[in-house]
């Protein structure tokens, strides 16, 4: 969308990008899916809770994960307990 609020001719990149329905900038890799109503994955949920996201209330503010059908929340929680083990370490 911000490609065709320029009103610049675009690159064959960026047409084929367009076109294509992918990001033109490389988007990180979520890993594996978590949280599905959300789209949310694994490495997500860990730079959230490196973060500083040590609860799920904050994770569902953060990422919005675990805030729908709540069935990705027992798995939340073991990301996030398992954050808490290592950085006690």
């Amino acid at each position: 969308v911000s490609l065709l609020a320029t009103r610049q001719p675009l690159s064959a990149g960026d047409r084929h990008a367009l076109l294509s329905g992918r990001s033109p900038a490389p988007m990180p890799a979520i890993g594996r899916v978590v949280c599905s109503c959300f789209h949310v994955g694994v490495n997500q949920l860990a730079s959230a809770v490196a973060a500083g996201c040590d609860s799920l209330e904050a994770i569902g503010s953060t990422l919005r994960a675990g805030t729908n059908c709540g069935s990705c929340r027992s798995e939340i929680r073991a990301i996030i307990d398992a954050r808490h083990v290592q950085a006690a370490e």
